[in-house]
């Protein structure tokens, strides 16, 4: 049998984690993608046949590798080969449009992409060949996940054990192994390099806090383009030893027959998701009591959502994180209470630091509003080829800008107030929507609420409110304007409401703020 390079302690690499698995267990299962099941030692041999087709295709350390597909055994095959030579892994997401595809591909340039042919009626690895450089080269994917006798692996066989093992010993802990494109809120998208270390030590530290009997196995539907579904829901998964179960879609019915059949112990989920679970008729949350641990962030979460959740009998935990920070970043530990995890993000994941910086430059006193930024083994690299964005985006003494706000509450948790874009003077007065939006949720007609800045003749701007009932409720503006003054102050009660039957989502299953905040401008013009 092959010998493969033992993992140094702890695991530096992505690649040190399969190795692990595979010598400590090699017959557990590792991946589910519909009818194929994977172990261990046979994801390990699928990984090496395909890092052989990589290195036959004169990709190395460094180059970039792109995949387009759903949630799927081929996306995990390909990410922990192109992984394993010192690559970077670049997902691409089958929900953009040409121009998007366009972009990044110029931008990352990667040397060869796999795409699936066919997805949902869309023919993607034609589209490709039309958009990408000249000189890309493209695999094409189908159903069936690749192994050894797929033709990629098979045009790689001559690649000798000697030559695989000398590509992976030049890998080095400080290399990108992932590339993240940010959502581009503020211009076109920034790609993130997420280094090795980045990568495994953020997995690590939070296999520690949730423990690997949460993480015995997970449901990953997630788009494969953003760090909640490599990061968040795949590595913590994969670094606990845990089985992932591939799902191409979100589609609530089909992941209910999904989920009664794998039992699934660890979710990732936001405020979205919990809306759209609690809008199923007859919704009954204790019925899915198989999950140990549920895991959410993205969005404040409203504590009437948490006081359903709670009733799975699952660990909670509230989470903070981004792109730039390898996903989550902040935790509330397990057995806070309902109004901590609605309210807060917990503290630091271990081998980082938050601090709130003041608009002096210094970390701000208890309980001021400053951006929260993050210092530590979690934060990007940089972001490929911008120099300029990389320095605008760490303070001169090393702290990541997050961009979003927050305060320290007495008892060293963390309290998100939003995005600091989204924060709005009235009458002189800051305004944070998150907090709007918290208040208004306490409604018992209200599912979810969104609260965007307008013009204003008298204060500059005021709040304009989006409201979505719960299923089989209406909502009245009026009431709503009426309870919340009973809240807050005044000033931070919207002026304007809207009552929408559904919100529009981005892939990460946040709500589309800019899309209502266009609709807006749309109807006043």
């Amino acid at each position: 049998m092959r010998k493969t390079r033992l993992p140094e302690t702890p695991p530096r690499l992505v690649q040190d984690i399969l190795v692990e698995r595979s010598n400590t267990a090699p017959s557990a299962e590792a991946v589910v993608d519909g009818p194929v099941r994977i172990v261990n030692l046979d994801l390990q041999t699928r990984v090496d046949a395909i890092a052989r087709g990589l290195l036959a295709s004169g990709v190395r350390r460094g180059d970039f590798v792109a995949t387009l597909a759903p949630p799927s055994a081929d996306f995990w095959l390909i990410f922990l080969a192109t992984a394993s030579i010192g690559a970077i892994w670049q997902g691409l997401n089958p929900r953009y449009q040409r121009n998007e595809y366009r972009y990044l591909l110029d931008d990352a340039a990667p040397k060869l992409v796999f795409a699936r042919t066919e997805f949902d009626g869309r023919l993607y690895l034609d589209e490709l060949k039309e958009l990408a450089p000249v000189g890309t080269t493209f695999v094409p994917l189908d159903n069936a996940p690749l192994d050894e006798d797929s033709p990629f692996c098979t045009a790689g066989a001559f690649i000798a054990d000697a030559d695989l093992a000398r590509a992976r010993a030049a890998v080095e802990a400080e290399d990108p192994a992932v590339i993240v494109y940010t959502s581009g809120t503020t211009g076109k998208p920034k790609g993130a390099l997420l280094s090795q270390r980045a990568i495994v030590e953020t997995a690590l530290a939070n296999v520690a806090w949730i423990g690997r009997e949460r993480l015995a196995s997970t449901i990953c539907p997630a788009p494969i383009n953003h760090v909640g579904a490599l990061n968040n829901v795949c590595m913590n998964t994969f670094a606990g030893g845990g089985r992932i179960v591939f799902f191409p879609r979100v589609d609530l019915a089909a992941l209910g027959a999904l989920n009664a059949r794998e039992l699934p112990s660890y979710l990732v989920a936001s405020p979205t998701a919990f809306a759209m679970m609690l809008a199923v008729p007859g919704a009954d949350m204790s019925r899915y009591s198989f999950y140990e641990a549920i895991i959410f962030g993205g969005a404040a979460t409203p504590i009437a959502y948490l006081q359903e959740v709670v009733k799975t009998g699952a660990q909670l935990s509230s989470v903070y994180g981004q792109t730039e920070t390898t996903g989550m970043v902040t935790y509330t530990p397990f057995g806070s209470s309902l109004e901590a995890m609605s309210e807060t993000i917990g503290q630091a994941l271990a081998g980082n630091q938050v601090r709130i910086g003041n608009d002096s430059g210094v970390e701000a006193e208890l309980g001021e509003t400053g951006e929260i930024q993050i210092k530590g083994v979690s934060v990007m690299s940089g972001y490929h080829n911008k120099p300029d964005a990389t320095r605008e985006a760490f303070t001169p003494d090393g702290w990541l800008k997050t961009g979003d706000l927050g305060f320290v509450r007495e008892d060293g948790n963390i309290v998100f107030a939003g995005r600091l874009k989204e924060m709005f003077k009235s009458g002189g007065y800051n305004v944070y929507p998150v907090e709007v939006e918290l208040a208004i949720c306490e409604h018992e007609d209200v599912a979810q609420a969104v609260v965007v800045a307008v013009p204003h003749p008298t204060f500059q701007e005021v709040g304009h409110g989006f409201l979505l009932p719960k299923p089989g409720r209406t909502v009245q503006p009026d009431d709503v304007r009426a309870f919340l003054r009973e809240r807050i102050a005044d000033y931070k009660v919207p002026k304007t409401w809207q009552v929408l039957d559904v919100f529009p989502f981005l892939p990460n299953g946040k709500v589309d703020k800019r899309t209502l905040a266009a609709r807006l401008v749309q109807h006043s013009s």
